[in-house]
């Protein structure tokens, strides 16, 4: 896939999170590979795959209502403080995220604190 189509693919799957009003999250399988491994700090008693990132779109479902926007999207580099998917064949296998989501969770008061 060229790069544009990757960032088409990420565009889409945060469009699917935004969109979907129910706690069935399996939408996200046309999105995420099987084998999918997140390399951020995990949310309490979620898993780092695929399922964990249903469990995590549920939890902010709940928590964080509202719509995501993109300000800027780069896959030509990488850099700090950003998401970073890794795609392949279509579908995304990697995440990287430096965003502390714990502590976001705590904050708004769905986690609690330490």
């Amino acid at each position: 896939m060229s790069i544009d189509e990757n960032k088409e693919l990420i565009r889409r799957y945060i469009q699917a999170i935004d969109d979907n009003q129910t706690s069935d999250w399996s939408v996200l399988d046309e999105y995420i590979a099987e084998d999918f491994v997140a390399h951020n700090p995990a949310i309490p008693g979620v898993s780092l795959d695929r399922e964990g990132m249903k469990q995590a779109a549920e939890i902010f479902r709940v928590a964080t209502p509202g719509r995501h926007e993109i300000g800027m999207q780069i896959a030509e580099v990488e850099t700090e403080g950003i998401a970073i998917h890794r795609v392949r064949d279509g579908k995304i296998v990697e995440y990287w995220s430096v965003t502390d989501i714990a502590r976001v969770l705590q904050q708004v008061g769905v986690l609690p604190g330490p």
